[in-house]
């Protein structure tokens, strides 16, 4: 057939280049991409973005920002490093990251840094409003609101800074030897003061506070601290409905017993009819329950939003569960806090190793099982090394909880036998 001919007199339109994204759009596209998870797309944009303009501050605190969370770490420490020189007086979050990517005196005078430039920030807002007290009365409401959203903002974003302070002071003092955290203690209180003061309802001082005085051996107080903290944002998980059934075949149980023990006296009729009245009243009081339940699920789903604004990062609350399992004598909460973060996100091995541990500290050894086997899976498929610390932990784990479980199977075969 050959290649068709070209009609006589017709024109070739020309090409359409691409359409071409300014900076501005590459790297708002990034932080987009960022906040849905999506990584490669974000990288990719944040580099575009820098391509074209290669010292733009906020877009390399942007993309520092991004490469401390996912990596790689050395890259986020030099991109970070270079936003630091260009812009040295502004922007804290960089001095915050870098607090946590570099090490020793240079960790610790990067989060300084940042607590003096959000100090500046705090006090720069506080003298705002009463130099725009001119307007109508509406718009002196608009904002007077506004800036009391922007020093609720502040205050806790420092109170934030200051415990990551104190942490780091302590951590410091934990590695360089015993005795050495007597030299940080009176900054630490002070810190500590400081941030409860500016955040008073946040958890994460009281938690910072009882990580400090665990520090100090005083575990009892660390607990009564954590608790207070917990207190600001943790919902106990709702009752199951098969823990509701086994309630329920407790109460039949313990109501048909008492009605064979009436049976079997003088007045088996009386009580007969007091267990039948009992059941009657049980009933009633199950659907009472239900309508209940029916309202507290209606009030629950008007607060999610709120508890949504009141949660912690994930991080905190498992940090919260570490806690828990080193200073408290149950495990209960503990476990629910892990089971809570996985509901959210199951990838992260680290939180199915300690529900692990959680759940082996508390007896429940065919639960620590199956945890670790959970762990052990997403391992394999995160392609960690098989000598990964973690995996080694996980198989050891078990390698004891399958020799346990055996061991009590033959134990319970032997006492069966013996019978």
């Amino acid at each position: 057939m050959g290649v068709p001919k070209k009609k006589a007199g017709g024109k070739k339109k020309p090409a359409r280049a691409p359409q071409q994204l300014t900076a501005e759009e590459y790297f708002e596209n990034a932080e987009m991409a960022f906040a849905m998870e999506n990584y490669d797309q974000s990288r990719n944009n944040f580099k575009r973005a820098l391509d074209m303009e290669p010292e733009n501050t906020e877009y390399l605190e942007g993309y520092g920002s991004f490469l401390a969370e996912v990596g790689p770490h050395t890259e986020a420490l030099a991109v970070l490093q270079k936003a630091a020189q260009l812009q040295p007086d502004e922007g804290f979050e960089k001095f915050m990251y870098l607090g946590q990517l570099l090490e020793g005196q240079q960790a610790e005078q990067a989060v300084r840094k940042g607590i003096t430039i959000l100090k500046r920030y705090v006090q720069e807002q506080a003298a705002e409003p009463a130099a725009a007290a001119a307007g109508s009365a509406e718009d002196q409401e608009d904002d007077a609101q506004q800036a009391a959203s922007l020093k609720d903002h502040l205050n806790s974003l420092l109170a934030s800074a200051l415990c990551a302070l104190a942490e780091l002071l302590m951590n410091q003092a934990q590695e360089a030897g015993e005795g050495k955290l007597e030299g940080v203690q009176a900054e630490c209180e002070a810190l500590l003061g400081e941030a409860r003061a500016m955040s008073p309802t946040s958890p994460e001082p009281l938690q910072a506070l009882a990580s400090f005085r665990q520090h100090q051996g005083r575990d009892d107080e660390a607990l009564t601290l954590l608790r207070e903290s917990l207190a600001l944002w943790f919902k106990p998980s709702p009752v199951s409905d098969s823990e509701g059934e086994e309630e329920e075949d407790e109460e039949a149980a313990a109501a048909a017993a008492a009605a064979d023990a009436a049976e079997a006296g003088p007045a088996a009729a009386g009580g007969g009819a007091a267990a039948g009245k009992a059941s009657g009243g049980g009933e009633d009081a199950g659907d009472s329950s239900g309508s209940e339940e029916e309202d507290m699920d209606v009030s629950d789903s008007d607060d999610e939003s709120d508890e949504g604004d009141l949660m912690p990062s994930y991080e905190f609350r498992f940090e919260t569960a570490k806690l828990l399992l080193e200073l408290d004598d149950t495990v209960e909460v503990a476990c629910q806090v892990l089971e809570q973060l996985l509901d959210e996100n199951d990838s992260d091995p680290n939180v199915w190793l300690l529900l692990a541990m959680c759940c082996q500290g508390g007896g429940d050894l065919e639960a620590a099982l199956s945890a670790v086997e959970e762990g052990i899976v997403l391992c394999k498929k995160l392609r960690l090394p098989s000598d990964h610390e973690i995996i080694c932990s996980f198989e050891s784990m078990q390698t004891e909880l399958t020799s346990m479980l055996d061991a009590a199977a033959k134990e319970k075969e032997e006492a069966k036998a013996a019978e």
